[in-house]
């Protein structure tokens, strides 16, 4: 319920409500300030626009990161042109001509 996504470091609920959720009854009692319901709605508003930012920068960094990862392990990007010969595997076709119920491997 509370935990934190790696990826964000906030929970959805506090992305989708606002704020932490309460485990146990506040101990005190609420503060008795002079703002009114509208201006404690639109500083709610404006804490959760700064939350959804925060968590879309997290996510971008978390992709980029990511992505940061899986290249230093890729191989260099193969360039084919019209008329290069290659090799083809048809490990997988016997199976797709044998499931069309002919009993036959070939067409």
């Amino acid at each position: 319920m509370n935990t934190l996504n790696a990826s964000t470091n906030t929970s959805p609920f506090q992305l989708h409500i606002g704020r932490s959720p309460r485990i146990i009854p506040p101990l005190q009692r609420p503060s008795t300030d002079e703002t009114t319901e509208d201006q404690r709605a639109r500083l709610l508003l404006t804490q959760l626009q700064y939350d959804v930012m925060e968590a879309q920068d997290s996510l971008l960094a978390a992709k980029a990161s990511q992505a940061t990862q899986v290249n230093k392990h890729r191989s260099a990007e193969l360039t084919l042109a019209i008329g290069d010969k290659v090799m083809l595997s048809t490990r997988h076709r016997r199976r797709d001509y044998m499931q069309k119920g002919d009993k036959r491997v070939a067409k």
